[in-house]
């Protein structure tokens, strides 16, 4: 088998988003004759973890633990918290390349200063170079002014491109953005999506003996502001107390204290982390699964988007109608509606119409 070496911030037993792209690349890669060398941290401090992930690291990967130094000074692990895991990565990657002599380089970011590591290992051991990008870095299409941190990530990101023998995004939009923002690379940029292991997909009635059932699988973060559904949920179940939603995974902000201040507890209920597979299980007896990007957002997708279409539940989308995940949407033929994510009355009316539509393609069924 030809061998490609992995690295990334993010592989099991880590349970953050980031995980199941390059855990998805690793269990792949061998049917197609390649063999999966990763270096990663075991788990960083601050992020999820789920054990049961490393049950699907195929046999064919090797798999190089690079420790995260929690115990660098806390001054440097603040200003440069993701930096700090790059030399013991360097140190992994030079045995990796001395013992297994491997045909390709895949960096994977955000975050995104891992894909200095491939350039430096290009130059060094002539190893053709692929960078990953699951979420833009400087380049988003805004014309916002940037600082001297963001000028010199900048700097690093012209020297990927003008160095990489591939880029990969993981969305439309973000390929074209890259394409007009590096035209002279442009040829190099490929777009790969995300995707879902095929399961059993449930019915789409409308289950009226346990009201209407929402579910959002995964962490609340990035702007991401859950307050305006709440407001739509509370509107609607004046009318008719059958909405509830359940939210799984931890939360950047404090869920539970927010809803016990506006008595919002009876209709909304915050359960916590829960294993990988518990959740895809969850997402397959939902009535409706939420899906929330950040506001303003065109580019890429939150990548909870594909587990969702993999459940092939009705999907309320709680993003831009402009961007990446409205089109990824549109075309993967589930039933779904798009609201802005900060406007409750277009999210009310988004879920009514949802639930009507599920209504009707239930009574479509029974006739036939």
């Amino acid at each position: 088998m030809k061998k490609i070496l992995l690295i990334t911030y993010h592989f099991p037993p880590s349970a953050a988003s980031g995980t199941f792209r390059l855990l998805g690349f690793a269990r792949h890669l061998p049917t197609f004759g390649w063999q999966p060398l990763v270096v990663a941290p075991r788990c960083l401090p601050w992020e999820p973890i789920d054990p049961q992930l490393v049950e699907q690291i195929p046999a064919e990967a090797i798999v190089h633990s690079a420790p995260y130094p929690i115990g660098a000074p806390r001054l440097l692990r603040k200003f440069a918290q993701n930096a700090i895991w790059l030399p013991r990565a360097w140190s992994a990657c030079q045995r990796i390349i001395k013992e297994h002599r491997p045909d390709v380089i895949l960096t994977s970011g955000p975050p995104h200063c891992v894909h200095a590591l491939g350039h430096y290992l290009k130059r060094r051991a002539g190893l053709r170079w692929v960078a990953d990008f699951r979420d833009p870095w400087i380049s988003d299409g805004s014309e916002r002014p940037i600082g001297w941190p963001q000028r010199f990530a900048l700097s690093w990101e012209r020297r990927v491109f003008r160095n990489a023998d591939l880029i990969l995004a993981n969305a439309p939009n973000a390929s074209r953005m890259f394409m007009r923002a590096y035209p002279l690379q442009g040829d190099k940029v490929m777009t790969m999506t995300n995707g879902f292991d095929p399961r059993p997909r449930a019915a789409a009635e409308l289950r009226a003996h346990d009201g209407c059932r929402l579910l959002h699988a995964g962490e609340i973060y990035g702007g991401r502001d859950p307050l305006p559904l709440f407001e739509a949920l509370a509107a609607l179940n004046k009318e008719s107390p059958a909405y509830h939603l359940d939210i799984l995974g931890r939360n950047e902000i404090d869920l539970d204290g927010v809803l016990r201040e506006r008595g919002w507890t009876d209709f909304v209920h915050v359960l916590g982390q829960r294993a990988y597979q518990d959740s895809l299980a969850e997402m397959g007896l939902a009535d409706i699964l939420v899906l929330f990007d950040s506001p303003g957002r065109t580019v890429g997708v939150p990548a909870k988007l594909y587990e969702y279409l993999g459940a092939g539940r009705p999907i309320l989308a709680l993003a831009e109608n402009n961007g990446d995940t409205a089109a990824i949407l549109r075309a993967s033929g589930v039933l779904h509606r798009l609201a802005s994510p900060k406007d409750a009355a277009q999210i009310r009316q988004a879920l009514g119409e949802l639930s009507q539509a599920m209504r009707t393609a239930g009574a479509v069924a029974d006739e036939s």
